[in-house]
């Protein structure tokens, strides 16, 4: 009986030690795919065959939007070689031709995350920089409408979904211009499909293909055209 004493005292002494040392360990991380893995060797050349098309492209002045659409299929390349999805945008200040924010999508890595297609994952970038609060009451002249966007452009590379447009509208921007369409998932040419709430937010939307040029459509759509569902109908 004496040994038996012994023994739970023994426990008792070291059962809180070795719970606290377990307690320090780091738990295993989520399993993903690591950052960066592998790429197939057939799209690494693929891609590499449109950035040297992107890198010899010269904008014409005759194209307005050339010198932003290029900001975005700039990052739609750098979504592509991350393994994420190949759109890009870019947010712009009309008057000045300032380029606020840009960025890409980023879907996929490090680790799935549905929301942060490229207007989306841009949008959340503005937004938590500038930081913009209101009153609670309009007649307080420091009132301040976070959606007062006027003057501020999004240029996109492929033409908006239905989440991304729905959260473009919600942020209050009202010029929205693509350079290559989504036949299967854009909602430019859907756009009359949306519920009578959001088609009221949009009222005076600008939502159009962008002035740009030809080959600038083509390099969007060939960035865009590896996510397509086998099967689906091509762009």
């Amino acid at each position: 009986m004496a040994h038996g004493n012994a023994d739970k005292r023994v426990l008792s002494q070291w059962l809180p030690k070795a719970l606290l040392l377990l307690s320090l360990l780091p738990l295993p991380a989520c399993h993903h795919a690591p950052p960066g893995g592998h790429v197939p060797a057939a799209r690494l050349l693929y891609l590499e065959e449109i950035e040297k098309d992107m890198n010899a492209f010269t904008p014409d002045p005759r194209y307005p939007d050339d010198p932003f659409v290029l900001v975005t299929v700039r990052e739609a390349m750098a979504g592509a070689r991350e393994r994420n999805g190949g759109i890009g945008a870019c947010l712009v200040k009309e008057e000045t031709g300032e380029v606020l924010e840009k960025s890409h999508n980023r879907q996929y890595e490090p680790y799935f995350r549905s929301s942060l297609h490229a207007e989306m994952d841009l949008l959340d970038r503005f937004e938590e920089r500038m930081r913009l609060t209101r009153s609670r009451d309009p007649r307080d002249p420091t009132y301040l409408d976070p959606r007062a966007a006027a003057g501020i452009v999004l240029y996109t590379s492929v033409e908006p979904c239905p989440m991304c447009l729905t959260r473009i509208i919600n942020a209050g921007i009202k010029k929205v211009y693509y350079a290559a369409p989504d036949i299967n998932g854009g909602m430019a040419r859907r756009f009359e499909s949306l519920p009578p709430f959001w088609k009221g937010m949009a009222e005076g939307m600008v939502l159009e293909p962008a002035r740009c040029s030809p080959a600038l459509t083509d390099i969007a759509a060939r960035l865009f055209r590896p996510m397509h569902v086998p099967g689906a109908k091509r762009l």
